[in-house]
């Protein structure tokens, strides 16, 4: 983060950057630099980290287009802080793992302006407070939050808006796949050709992106102990209020976050239990009956998960267990698959309880993958099986 830290160094003296702004002192550069660190960190570490690699890409791009070092320092400055609206979104729509429905998109569209509002009374120059504003603005009219056109949106805003969209494309998402570089190039490309994009700044993208390296974000402006925060924070989130289960999209969470295996273990199991005859049980014996079984299903599991399970750092633990949907996923980890024998032992005598006391079907599927497996492919792999068997079923 070289040229980062160029500036946050700049801004210690008494400098060109504080007559670009218009201060009489440095101390409203410093806080906005503060504002970023502590407030946007604090709120949201995954929004924080996407901040710095769009104001990288955004330099490179102001770069390419050899803009004067003075729009360069804005351009930065301003990506730095273009989400800070972000930190006013509720944790049911900012941490959703899922796609937006129409009203989370209504809630997150608020951002720019609430952004905006923040820093509108406390700059002389308007150029960061457009950034922050319009970077979800498109030329054709089809962005927001105010649906400007190309006539209304400034160059620097132009840039920002391509390099958050480059960044969003080509980091994954635990509802989608991050895509390759050429595939998030023609992406863009397609939409200057519509005339959502100034293509003179995507095609100044596309001459370096394949070469663009972006630097580790490993900036860490808090004390360790909001890593701690954070956590609670996202664990909460995904956690069932009155089962205390995760949902199974945690897990894919927190393998985007590179945390899994933190012992180094070789792999980990997945193990599925299909209730598959929790339909006709809920069916006989009512919503509400079916509901209480199911949690108590869950609960006889969890306490199995919680003799093996041991604590890691920045997760649960080394055995999870997750709901989905009418269905429970085991996760494990091991250096061998027969290290989990005793507990995938104990999890089928649970599963086999469900037959004997409530009449309920249900199905273990279970794989074993390489810890370089992504959980994303061994979910799938997992389900498939079930898919499969239901498929044999019917035949």
């Amino acid at each position: 983060m070289t040229t980062i830290r160029k500036h946050v160094e700049k801004v210690t003296t008494d400098e060109p950057v504080e007559q670009i702004l218009g201060f009489n002192n440095n101390l409203l550069i410093r806080d906005l630099f503060e504002i970023m660190n502590e407030v946007l960190a604090n709120r949201d570490l995954s929004t924080y980290k996407h901040t710095l690699r769009v104001a990288q890409i955004a330099l490179a791009i102001g770069t390419e287009l050899q803009l004067c070092e003075e729009d360069l320092t804005i351009l930065e400055l301003g990506c730095l802080v273009h989400d800070i609206g972000k930190t006013a979104i509720p944790d049911d729509v900012l941490l959703k793992p899922d796609l937006f429905n129409d009203q989370d998109r209504r809630i997150m569209e608020f951002h720019p302006l609430i952004g905006a509002k923040l820093f509108a009374p406390r700059l002389h120059d308007d150029r960061i407070t457009n950034i922050i504003l319009r970077h979800h603005e498109r030329l054709d009219g089809s962005g927001y939050p105010q649906g400007l056109v190309a006539s209304e949106i400034d160059e620097l805003s132009r840039i920002a808006a391509i390099a958050d969209e480059f960044e969003a494309l080509t980091s994954k998402r635990p509802y989608k796949s991050s895509f390759s570089v050429k595939t998030a190039i023609n992406v863009l490309q397609y939409e200057a050709e519509q005339g959502a994009l100034d293509g003179r700044i995507v095609d100044g993208l596309s001459s370096i992106a394949e070469a663009l390296v972006l630097h580790d974000v490993t900036m860490q402006p808090t004390g360790n102990f909001m890593e701690e925060i954070e956590h609670f924070r996202r664990d909460t989130f995904f956690r069932d209020t009155l089962s205390e289960l995760y949902n199974y999209r945690y897990l894919l969470v927190l393998d985007d976050l590179k945390v899994l295996g933190e012992t180094d273990t070789s792999g980990y199991l997945l193990l599925l239990v299909n209730l598959r005859g929790m339909g006709r049980f809920q069916v006989d014996n009512g919503v509400i009956v079916a509901g209480q079984v199911h949690d108590e299903i869950g609960q006889h599991l969890r306490d199995t998960v919680s003799i093996y399970r041991k604590k890691r750092l920045n997760y649960d633990g080394s055995v999870m267990l997750f709901r989905k949907h009418c269905d429970y996923m085991i996760y494990a980890e091991g250096n061998m698959e027969e290290d989990l024998d005793d507990l995938v032992t104990q999890l089928r005598k649970k599963v086999g309880q469900t037959r004997e006391e409530w009449g309920i079907e249900a199905n273990c599927y279970r794989v074993w993958f390489p810890r370089s497996t992504s959980i994303e492919e061994a979910m799938t792999r997992l389900f498939l099986l079930q898919v499969e068997d239901a498929e044999s079923c019917k035949t």
